[in-house]
């Protein structure tokens, strides 16, 4: 068991009281809330709840057993208000219930999904009854309904989930008066891939190029998480040489990210050319990792014990194209800091206080633009950075151009960091040889994604295969603190909050 997990097993009617006088303390951080079934070996559902304490490398996971024929337990929502899409999602996947949520309609699945069918249960197949089931909850009068808004001159805008434009589909009920929005309701999961249900029917190895796509824009992140998690159960350290691949490559992706999300918000404030500098910059870059790694979005690099290639070799095409995009980059923002019209469409909008995103577990760019001095780089230093000096780059605006200013100081981060590595040689092999994995063994891994923090929990069963693999990404997280961020703002404002955040539809969805 990694050293820095600490699990605690705890009664089901002392795991809430346990949960809350954490939270309660202000000094943990709470990352994700799971389950897992159990019933071959210990014939019960087991509830997790991950921890990190601030300021210290240690994660606190309090957990307890629910038997299958008494499937409720006290739901925490109420009083940690970041667990309720998780107590939602563990409904929908297990059919354990939180009892006393707030909110105990669908999260993942729409109407159309069968009632009492759970597929995350290590039993559950397409049954007969299921298939006769199919779409019923379309036309059943208790099929998914709205909140209302009422009151004189409240309207209600329905936008999506097809979209005029190459986007993923998420549907948003604006309640507003006038052109003020008063109240904002997602509904989103229209792309349910099943990621967590296929991970169990593959090896650990083939996992990985499953987990390089359940987020495009950030599949290095998320394969480094997994492998991560995979190599802290077989108690595998991978070599100095791996660890340095892994960090550049994961502060090029947060390179060609944030720029390009930096421009991406330009389209929200009608700065053409803003849209198209960031764009061009990114394209730059995506071309640059094609060269360096063979793909555009850094997939094939990350195996089980460490990486495959070694892009050290390649140092001097990384600080030519760096050194490049630096000259583009400082032009790009000078020019978008002069455009006072620019600036003043930013300033001031979308505020997501830091009560709020504190309440709702906001992780990323969108908390440390509210306030929040949060980065797993630093709360949890993995591959080489706890060998490199920077700082997580914090503002307490809360507001749009906040979270535009968070990336470009993190943008010239990146740079520095990249720029710090490739003044050092590193020792060791690319990859050591793994061929097998402890069986009953689990370990979370983890990466800070352009997003925000990404969570892999993976547990292996009798016969060292996976039994359970839990990812949350960022966007999961995130998506929730959307309309508090909206409300009071007019509704042309609502895509320029919306691309600040730059969330993930299908990135959540798994």
């Amino acid at each position: 068991m990694p050293e820095n997990e600490r699990y605690i097993e705890l009664e089901a009617n002392r795991f809430r009281d346990h949960c809350i006088a954490l939270y309660n303390s202000g000094r943990y951080y709470p990352r994700l809330m799971f389950a897992a079934d159990l019933r071959q070996s210990n014939d019960c559902f087991r509830i997790y709840m991950v921890f990190s304490e601030k300021e210290k490398d240690i994660f606190h996971i309090p957990f307890f057993d629910l038997k299958e024929n008494a499937p409720v337990y006290k739901s925490l929502t109420p009083d940690i208000p970041a667990v309720h899409w998780y107590e939602r999602e563990i409904r929908d996947m297990f059919g354990l219930i939180p009892e006393g949520h707030p909110d105990l309609r669908r999260l993942v699945f729409h109407d159309s999904f069968p009632s009492d069918s759970y597929p995350l249960r290590k039993d559950w197949t397409i049954s007969r009854t299921d298939l006769n089931e199919w779409g019923e909850g379309l036309i059943k009068k208790e099929a998914y309904k709205f909140m209302e808004v009422e009151g004189e001159g409240v309207h209600e805008i329905p936008v999506g989930p097809v979209h005029a434009g190459i986007i993923e589909p998420g549907h948003f009920r604006f309640s507003t008066v006038g052109e003020t929005i008063f109240f904002l309701e997602p509904r989103l999961f229209y792309t349910h891939k099943g990621i967590e249900k296929h991970f169990e029917g593959m090896s650990f190895f083939d996992g990985v190029r499953l987990a390089e796509r359940v987020s495009g824009t950030s599949s290095f992140s998320h394969s480094a998480a997994y492998c991560m998690a995979v190599e802290r159960m077989a108690d595998i350290e991978i070599s100095e040489k791996a660890a340095a691949v892994r960090t550049m490559l994961l502060e090029l992706e947060r390179l060609y990210n944030h720029i390009g999300d930096i421009g991406n918000m330009c389209a929200g404030t009608g700065v053409a050319i803003g849209n198209t500098y960031g764009a061009v910059i990114k394209e730059d870059l995506l071309q640059f990792n094609k060269r360096l790694t063979g793909s555009r979005y850094l997939r094939g690099i990350n195996i089980i014990g460490g990486v495959t290639s070694d892009v050290f070799l390649k140092a001097d095409d990384i600080l030519n194209t760096i050194d490049a995009v630096t000259v583009e980059y400082k032009k790009f923002m000078k020019m978008l800091l002069g455009t006072i019209s620019h600036i003043e469409r930013l300033e001031n909008t979308g505020k997501l206080s830091k009560d709020i995103a504190l309440r709702l577990g906001v992780t990323g760019v969108a908390a440390r633009a509210s306030g929040i001095n949060d980065d797993i780089r630093k709360a949890h230093p993995h591959f080489l950075y706890d060998d490199l000096d920077f700082e997580p780059h914090t503002s307490g605006k809360c507001d749009v151009y906040a979270r535009m200013m968070v990336r470009a100081e993190e943008v010239e981060c990146s740079i520095s960091i990249i720029n710090a590595l490739l003044e050092n040689s590193y020792n060791g092999d690319l990859s050591s040889s793994v061929k097998t994995i402890p069986a009953g063994s689990s370990a979370l891994g983890y990466t800070e994604t352009p997003r925000g923090s990404v969570f892999y929990w993976v547990m292996s069963d009798s016969k060292g295969m996976p039994h359970r693999v839990k990812l949350r990404s960022p966007s999961f997280c995130n998506w929730p603190a959307v309309p508090f961020a909206v409300h009071g703002e007019i509704v042309p404002d609502f895509p320029l909050c919306n691309k600040s955040f730059n969330l993930s539809y299908s990135g959540s969805d798994m």
